[in-house]
């Protein structure tokens, strides 16, 4: 029989290999989403090493269809909008040192000088705590320093820079947005950091490892390269921020089931047998299995 596990997910494989950013970030050219992430991981990229290892990408191509997607749905409401999977509008930013990013931003609206980057993530409760992370500020920042540069933005009035989250996971309707004024301070940040990269590719160093080598083994193709020869402790202190806050976030919600669940139970006493609504909820009693289950739902009016 024809193994069409293979075949699909080889083909697949293939599809993202052959990818306009994939292809960029094997041509020695940092992209801006390669910019705010990992700097080791940038300078093995500039430096063209070969990737040793495969992460599973299926996270990354359903983003990809996702992008897509919402682009095209744009497009037809918003004429006037640029989409990266379009129009593919490239721009470019020039750093302060020189350095030069190139890349494609997803959403341009031109009459309200706004650059909107699209990004898919696994529910929103992360985001919503934190906000973007360093690499979309900083992704979003070089798209619309591209954009002034080309000419699409008039720098003499308010420039603005935006994520838009969608739940991949498809349980969540709708996107999470920010948009914020551009923050012209923030390019210098930004220099300092491609500037350590320039740096150590210059002079054949290594650069800051900016990620936990438990994260880099799951989601990183430079991982057996880059961190394959170093020691690892099983008993090593956690000190990255972002593996602390994931730490707290996760005993918080733990919790919170613990007490949710007490909670649940208490009020269910209350309420037995109770059918009707109230401002914002819908009220039931149904019967499942010769058993009464409870069932609230919101209420929209």
């Amino acid at each position: 029989m024809t193994d069409y596990t293979t075949l699909i997910t080889d083909a697949l494989r293939n599809f993202d290999s052959a990818s306009a950013r994939t292809i960029q970030s094997t041509q020695e050219m940092l992209g801006p989403s390669d910019i705010g992430f990992c700097r080791q991981k940038a300078v093995l990229t500039t430096r063209q090493v070969k990737p040793t290892d495969h992460p599973p990408m299926w996270a990354a191509n359903v983003g990809t269809a996702i992008h897509t997607y919402v682009e095209k749905a744009l497009q037809d409401t918003f004429p006037t909008w640029l989409m990266g999977s379009t129009h593919r509008v490239k721009v470019t930013a020039t750093l302060p040192s020189g350095a030069v990013i190139q890349g494609t931003p997803d959403i341009i609206i031109p009459q309200t000088n706004t650059v909107l980057d699209i990004k898919t993530v696994n529910g929103f409760e992360w985001t919503k705590r934190h906000g973007p992370s360093q690499s979309h500020l900083y992704q979003r920042h070089l798209y619309a320093m591209g954009c002034i540069a080309y000419g699409l933005f008039d720098d003499t009035k308010p420039i603005y820079v935006g994520n838009v989250y969608f739940d991949r996971s498809g349980k969540i309707p709708y996107p999470l947005i920010y948009v914020e004024e551009f923050d012209p301070s923030l390019t210098s940040q930004i220099d300092s950091w491609v500037s350590d990269v320039i740096y150590a590719v210059t002079h054949n160093e290594d650069s800051a490892r900016d990620v936990a080598a438990a994260v880099c083994e799951q989601i990183c193709s430079f991982f057996t390269v880059c961190r394959g020869q170093l020691a690892s402790r099983e008993d090593e202190e956690i000190t990255d921020t972002t593996l602390i806050s994931a730490v707290e976030m996760y005993v918080e919600g733990r919790d919170l089931a613990s007490t949710g669940a007490k909670m649940k139970e208490e009020a269910r006493d209350q309420i037995t047998g109770i059918n009707g609504f109230t401002p914002k909820h819908q009220v039931r009693w149904v019967g499942v299995g010769g058993s009464m289950r409870l069932d609230v739902r919101d209420r929209h009016v």
